[in-house]
C-alpha cells in the first residue's frame, strides 16, 4: 500500500503564484522557534521545543533603576564659585547586573568657570572604583571664560549604555567624576542627577 500525503494549495494574489503547504510566504516571526505554534496568542501552550519565547517578550524591560540627585534648586543667576575640580560628581550602584543585559546611563550637572581663560572639562564615567582599568566613558567639553559671560556657567549632559557584561555581577557601581584637564578655575554646581537603567536583554 503507497500512502499519499495530503497537501494544501495556497494562491498569493500579489505574485499570481500557487504555494504548497509551508512554502507559502508567511510573515516571520520575531522569534526562530522550532514550531508552528502562535505562542504570542497562546502564552500556556507547552510545544515541547528548547526555544525561550518569554525571554523574548521580556527583552527591553526595566529591570532595575538606580539614581542620585543633589542641590536642585540652583541660584539664579548663578553666582560665583562651587566645589573645586576635580569632584565626584555622583555615584550609583545596582544591585545585580544579569549576563545579557545592559545599563543605560545619564548624568547632568553644571560647571561654573571663574577664571578669566577658556577652559577644558573632562567628564568620566567609572564602573567601579574609579582607576584608569574601569574607564568605560570620557567626555571633554571647553567652557568659555567668566569675563566673555556666554557659557561660563553651563550645563554638562553625560550619555552611555554599559553593554560589557560577559557574566553576571552584584553591586555594580557608576561613578561620575569631573576634572579640569589644565589650570584652575572650574566649580561644580547643581542641579546635579546621575541615573543607572538596567534593561533586559540579549540585545
Amino acid at each position: 500500500m503507497i500512502k499519499i500525503k495530503k497537501y494544501n494549495c495556497y494562491y498569493n494574489g500579489k505574485n499570481g503564484k500557487y504555494y504548497v503547504d509551508n512554502s507559502y510566504p508567511k510573515k516571520k516571526k520575531s522569534y526562530d522557534c522550532c514550531c508552528e505554534h502562535d505562542h504570542k496568542k497562546d502564552k500556556s501552550y507547552d510545544c515541547g521545543c528548547k526555544h525561550d519565547y518569554k525571554e523574548d517578550n521580556e527583552k527591553g524591560k526595566l529591570v532595575e533603576f538606580a539614581y542620585q540627585n543633589a542641590s536642585p534648586i540652583s541660584n539664579l543667576p548663578p553666582g560665583p564659585g562651587g566645589l573645586a575640580l576635580p569632584q565626584t560628581v555622583a555615584a550609583v550602584t545596582l544591585n545585580k547586573v544579569k549576563v545579557g543585559n545592559v545599563v543605560s546611563l545619564n548624568g547632568l550637572f553644571h560647571i561654573n568657570n571663574d577664571s578669566p581663560a577658556v577652559q577644558d572639562l573632562v567628564a568620566t564615567i567609572y564602573r567601579g572604583i574609579p582607576s584608569p582599568g574601569n574607564l568605560i566613558y570620557r567626555k571633554v567639553i571647553e567652557i568659555d571664560n567668566a569675563e566673555g559671560v556666554d557659557d561660563d556657567f553651563t550645563e554638562v549632559v553625560v550619555q552611555f549604555v554599559d553593554d560589557n557584561f560577559k557574566t553576571t555581577q552584584e553591586n555594580v557601581t557608576y561613578t561620575l567624576v569631573a576634572t579640569q584637564r589644565i589650570g584652575t578655575g572650574l566649580f561644580l554646581a547643581g542641579p546635579i542627577t546621575f541615573t543607572a537603567t538596567e534593561i533586559k536583554g540579549p540585545f
